[in-house]
């Protein structure tokens, strides 16, 4: 009895220390896509935001306030596809 308990605690032991050792992969990789640019998807997102901002602005009444928020859009959306961009690559992987 004794030796499937060290078997089992030796075998838990091993896949925590893999674990951690995917997770620092994994972390590395992130570290690493974060500091590239991903100009093109940045482009894109820029774009699409863009013509959400075009769309929604010409529905709106001339407001100052509303149109500077409304400038936030393309910003907010390239940010946001370049981080989904970034951790769908780093989940395809997996």
């Amino acid at each position: 009895m004794s030796r499937t308990i060290s078997r089992s605690a030796a075998s838990t032991q091993r896949f925590h220390l893999v674990r951690e050792k995917n997770l620092q992969k994994v972390e590395q990789i992130k570290q690493a896509l974060e500091q590239e640019s991903h100009l093109f998807i940045v482009i894109m997102g820029a774009i699409i935001g863009s013509i959400f901002s075009i769309f929604i602005a010409y529905h709106l009444t001339p407001n100052f306030i509303e149109y500077a928020l409304l400038s936030v859009i393309p910003f907010a959306l390239a940010y946001s596809l370049r981080k989904v961009y970034i951790h769908t690559l780093i989940h395809s992987q997996e």
